[in-house]
């Protein structure tokens, strides 16, 4: 079950592509959304480095005329081998055709060889995909003839280009693939388009149940619009870059199902809700997102200036640099400078701006060999320290981020690791990372506006939430935070609870070898479970404190912190301030000599 490229596994890292300058509708007239042709080459020029620098290996177009000539675009986007930009060639098909009729559907299969015939040679083409969603309309995806149809468009883009992939593009329609995969015997793989909110769900399993083709998501996304609070999302529209990491981290841990996907979408097309000269905002489509809807003219990884005649400006939002830190390699600091700043030690380095989100973490060693962390940049675009013994200071000039630090032995302060959690008081409104049913609540919060609320009916459903992190053998963690419940909690099994889960390769949980503070837990459950519990004892309406900490064992692959409602009776808990940390001895900080910078990517 994988898409093969030139013979070899391939991953998409997609865009969605359809540049429409301001105040063009590429559905009233020419060029019909075909903007791949020699008189909108200054488009391309603008975005393509944009995409390599993302690290895009795939671009999905909407709209391509048969017979017009694409050979610039095409060769632009394949760059002569070098960090090619593979296509995804994807026309429009009227949803109200006849499927029954033998001549509107010849039309549409002879109107495919052409394209394929044109394109079958080239090398930047990966694929075809045939229609956008035509399976939503007009009841198509429940008549049998449109597959037919589909089927035999497909059948005849194979033949014509036997080395070319080819699919048709539809809904998160699961019921249509497991009805129709079996008479679907000439598409290579299934092209879906997923829009369940900040993650997939069960998505991937769903569909793995009713299909053995591969898969790409060949539309997923969250837009930028906040229309709870009337604006673009804050920081840049940083949520959606946060909700993109996490569906883009979902999308690689189900590798064995799906090949990849592409985002929607490059930039904002304000065509689609009014006045294609004005960025729209009216009520959009009900949706799983934070705001309970999605907005067309706001998913652009760019959002859109005007320019007057000149193509569009173009201003990354957050979710360019996101998308740039996970699809591209971790990246070397690069013009490392040393010297000393008032008699102390002082270190300078570089970076390009676009990789600015990926995890970065500064080291001192004494001797060469024990390594500590003393900064990192996840609580932040840039390092930040965890010591005041080390200064950081980070500029951004043009597209590079400066960055200097000083050591100062000196200082005086409390040596504070980042907390793993990157979403522990669940400020962004959401539970965004956690894997739960729990909701992000603003009835009651420790801190800020909003805690995490697992509520049950009782009867041992025990609801809970879970976020999990690599991890290996010998490693020690600590996980605090603070558990609320409004009113007092019965005399029976009803309790919550924090607790360390470590696992094995395979997933199976494994004891700890160790635990410092709390208790271990039942050997049926391995793990380690916090102290003191929230029960019939804890007082209600105050926040309640509970920690523990736990060494991994032999075999640890990975370890995950859990919040649990044990419900023996039916009760609401509330869940704040959660702080999950590597546990080190105190590090040598002023007598520390040597310092490395390392990249992990993201």
């Amino acid at each position: 079950r994988q898409i093969l490229l030139n013979g070899s596994a391939f991953e998409v890292r997609g865009m969605c592509y359809q540049p429409t300058p301001i105040g063009q509708d590429p559905s009233a007239g020419p060029p019909y959304g075909d903007y791949y042709t020699a008189g909108y080459a200054p488009l391309w020029a603008r975005d393509f480095e944009n995409l390599r620098m993302m690290g895009a290996n795939v671009v999905r177009v909407y709209g391509w005329t048969p017979g017009a000539n694409h050979s610039a675009f095409l060769d632009a986007a394949y760059n002569s081998g070098e960090r090619s930009l593979y296509l995804l060639i994807n026309k429009w098909i009227n949803p109200s055709t006849d499927w029954n009729n033998t001549d509107a559907v010849n039309a549409l299969v002879s109107e495919w060889e052409t394209i394929a015939a044109e394109l079958k040679n080239h090398p930047s083409v990966m694929g075809f995909l045939v229609g956008n969603e035509t399976n939503w309309q007009e009841g198509n995806g429940f008549d049998s003839a449109f597959w037919a149809a589909m089927n035999q468009i497909a059948g005849a883009i194979k033949a014509e280009a036997p080395n070319k992939l080819v699919s048709v593009a539809v809904t998160d329609a699961l019921g249509q693939v497991q009805t129709y995969d079996a008479s679907m015997t000439h598409l290579d793989f299934w092209a879906l388009q997923v829009y369940r909110g900040a993650g997939f769900g069960s998505f991937f399993s769903d569909y793995a149940d009713r299909s053995a083709k591969p898969l790409i998501v060949t539309e997923f996304g969250y837009d930028a619009y906040d229309a709870a609070a009337g604006a673009e999302f804050a920081d840049d529209a940083g949520f959606p870059a946060d909700a993109m990491e996490n569906l883009w981290n979902e999308l690689r841990e189900n590798r064995s199902i799906a090949s990849g996907g592409c985002v929607f979408e490059y930039a904002d097309e304000w065509w689609k809700a009014g006045n294609a000269f004005i960025q729209d905002a009216p009520p959009g489509w009900p949706a799983p997102f934070v705001d309970g809807e999605g907005n067309e003219e706001w998913w652009g990884v760019f959002r859109v200036l005007d320019n007057g005649t000149e193509p569009d400006l173009l201003e990354p939002r957050a979710m360019f640099y996101r998308l740039s830190a996970m699809w591209n390699e971790p990246y070397s600091p690069a013009d490392i400078l040393i010297g000393m700043s008032n008699d102390l030690p002082e270190i300078s380095f570089s970076y390009p701006k676009h990789f600015r989100d990926q995890i970065m973490q500064l080291e001192i060693s004494a001797d060469l060999k024990s390594w500590t962390q003393t900064a990192d940049n996840s609580r932040s675009l840039y390092l930040e320290s965890f010591t005041p013994k080390i200064e950081l200071a980070s500029i951004e000039t043009g597209q590079t981020v400066n960055v200097t630090f000083l050591h100062n032995p000196a200082a005086v302060g409390p040596f504070t690791p980042a907390n793993l959690l990157s979403n522990g008081d669940f400020e962004s409104g959401s539970t965004l990372g956690w894997t739960t049913l729990g909701t992000a609540s603003s009835v009651v919060a420790r801190d800020g506006s909003f805690s995490l609320q697992l509520s049950s009916p009782g009867g041992f459903t025990v609801p809970s939430a879970y976020l999990k992190l690599p991890a290996v053998q010998g490693e020690e963690f600590r996980f605090s935070g603070f558990m609320y419940t409004p009113t007092t909690l019965p005399e029976d099994s009803t309790f919550g609870l924090f607790k360390i889960v470590f696992a094995d390769a395979a997933g199976n949980a494994l004891q700890p070898a160790m635990v410092g503070t709390g208790r271990f837990a039942d050997p049926a459950y391995p793990g380690a479970e916090s102290l003191p519990l929230l029960n019939a004892a804890s007082p209600a309406g105050v926040w309640n404190h509970s920690e523990v900490q736990a060494v991994a064992p032999d075999n640890t692959a990975s370890v995950s912190f859990f919040v649990i409602n044990v419900d023996q009776s039916a009760n609401t808990m509330y869940f704040d301030t959660l702080n999950a940390v590597p546990v080190t001895d105190l590090p040598d900080i002023d007598n520390a000599v040597f310092f490395r910078v390392g990249n992990s990517g993201r």
